[in-house]
């Protein structure tokens, strides 16, 4: 939408909102510098981000577990009354499971996570060379890390266990800070 526009306000626009946080852009920097500080605290602590991230995980479980449970008590029909609870109980068991015992449910989403890693990795190497000549060389790249990834973790599995969903959280952390101080200092008059 142009400028000369009639119902055009400049204050609903992209660069009125960027010009409105401008005045907030400490806010960024600080939010990021805390995701970055509790990023590099999950690495230090691997162990017990990891456990960290597996309770998140089981009540994350269990309440979509309950929802769907509701979800299937409020259908009409018997099929769909009857997928709807048994895939909440489904749900509840695994989250249930991963409270009670930890150690077993970061071996499986340890294992889980390595072969996505790898299966993701393979697809994006054979779309790499699907790929035009442009950013095939960066998309087959990033798919060697990603296939890598998975194999160093299954192949230290279940040894790794306690370490690689902990570390996996601090270095998303510490990236999604390290972003949020970009953004801020890039709003910075």
């Amino acid at each position: 939408m142009s400028m000369g526009m009639p119902g055009f306000d400049p204050r609903h626009s992209l660069g009125g909102a960027i010009e409105r946080l401008r005045s907030r852009w400490g806010w960024f920097v600080a939010y990021g510098a805390l995701c970055l500080v509790f990023g590099v605290a999950a690495l230090a602590m691997a162990e017990v981000s990891t456990a960290a991230v597996v309770l998140f995980v089981a009540f994350m479980l269990i309440l979509a577990g309950g929802f769907e449970i509701v979800m299937g008590f409020n259908t009409r029909d018997w099929p769909s009354f009857f997928l709807w609870v048994m895939s909440g109980l489904f749900y509840l068991v695994f989250g249930a499971f991963a409270l009670a015992r930890p150690t077993v449910a970061a071996a499986v989403l340890t294992a889980v996570v390595g072969v996505g890693f790898l299966l993701a990795g393979v697809v994006r190497i054979w779309l790499g060379f699907k790929l035009p000549a442009g950013p095939k060389a960066f998309v087959i790249f990033a798919g060697a890390i990603t296939t890598l990834l998975g194999v160093l973790i299954l192949a230290g599995w279940p040894g790794n266990t306690m370490v690689v969903l902990g570390v996996l959280f601090g270095i998303d952390l510490v990236f999604y800070g390290a972003s949020w101080i970009a953004l801020g200092l890039k709003l910075r008059p």
